[in-house]
């Protein structure tokens, strides 16, 4: 989706962002109804006070698809790839605040190589973009937040993967149409726009559309099964392939060895923790329904043995001696009914 926008943008020079997300919207909807038509997905009737509960996450939706496209028209592909990988610091912090969970000192060590490459990466890029710069930074944070609440509003709402992603769809199509009617003349330029019936430029906006249906469809499906973290873990993975194209893809990339070095640094900072991540979630222990006792006591407790005895074993006489108790207790009992 990122190579895609950025031909939509670069190649084609259709610089209409705010138009592009709310295609993506439409499209959206439209692949879901047309699913659910056909049984393939899942959609509850929509709730007013369901969609209030979910509207902050469609405001930081909205926030990081408009910040993170307008951001492609300013920046290289490889420069937006490396300083979106701040996300994961974030989506660290936040889980470690709302979710109390704790990165690894292996984790920590790949987060530390991201930062550091992104700095290396960002004081030596000779095709500085302030407003790319700003409007990146905006969609890391924002993304972040997303991430967070599409796994807090899940366990929240109980709604589904996929209707939580409806209600956001739907929620954002009126806040996006909105913006992009009051702020911007994006509408009536692009009308003028002098490739709008050209088929390939065409062919490349429908697939720019579509893809952010199935990622969109993804990420959900990612966080709410893995978590926010797994979701931002596979994002690293995947800029491998987006950073070695977007270098030679679009010829926008001015080389320079330390900015180049600041890129890769980031790149293996984002390998290193996937792979740690991955290694991690392989070696804790499988969860089995019950509480593990813990090997010690804690610090300061006093340890308890507790000590099991076997039943001694009753001895012949005593089973014959019951048994003879048993069959007198029967006979007493039948005498009384008679």
């Amino acid at each position: 989706m990122t190579l895609f926008n950025k031909a939509v943008f670069s190649v084609y020079q259709f610089n209409y962002p705010n138009f592009v997300t709310t295609l993506q919207i439409i499209i959206s909807i439209v692949y879901m109804l047309i699913l659910e038509n056909f049984k393939w997905l899942e959609i509850e009737p929509i709730s007013m006070k369901t969609a209030l509960t979910v509207l902050p996450l469609t405001v930081f939706w909205w926030l990081y698809v408009v910040s993170g496209v307008t951001a492609l028209r300013y920046l290289t592909v490889p420069m937006f790839s490396v300083f979106r990988r701040s996300t994961t610091l974030l989506v660290v912090g936040g889980e470690w605040l709302l979710l109390s969970k704790t990165p690894t000192p292996r984790g920590l060590f790949s987060i530390v190589l991201m930062v550091t490459g992104a700095v290396i990466a960002g004081a030596t890029d000779l095709t500085y973009s302030l407003p790319g710069y700003v409007y990146v930074a905006i969609c890391a944070v924002s993304t972040a937040v997303y991430l967070l609440l599409i796994r807090l509003l899940k366990d929240k709402t109980g709604l589904s993967q996929s209707a939580l992603l409806f209600y956001n769809n739907v929620l954002a199509l009126p806040v996006m149409t909105s913006f992009m009617l009051t702020t911007t003349n994006e509408l009536r330029d692009v009308a003028l726009y002098p490739q709008i019936h050209d088929i390939s430029f065409q062919i490349f906006l429908f697939l720019s559309a579509s893809q952010a249906f199935l990622l969109n469809l993804c990420i959900f499906w990612c966080t709410t099964v893995n978590s926010p973290l797994a979701t931002t873990v596979t994002g690293q993975m995947k800029d491998i392939l987006t950073t070695g194209l977007g270098m030679f893809i679009f010829g926008d990339v001015r080389f320079e060895p330390r900015n180049v070095v600041g890129v890769v640094i980031g790149l293996f900072g984002g390998i290193f923790y996937s792979y740690f991540s991955y290694r991690d979630s392989q070696q804790r222990p499988k969860d089995t329904g019950y509480a593990q006792a813990p090997a010690s006591p804690p610090p300061g407790e006093p340890s308890v043995t507790i000590s099991v005895v076997k039943p001694a074993t009753r001895s012949m006489e005593a089973d014959t001696g019951l048994t003879v108790d048993r069959s007198r207790l029967r006979k007493s009992h039948m005498a009384a009914v008679t």
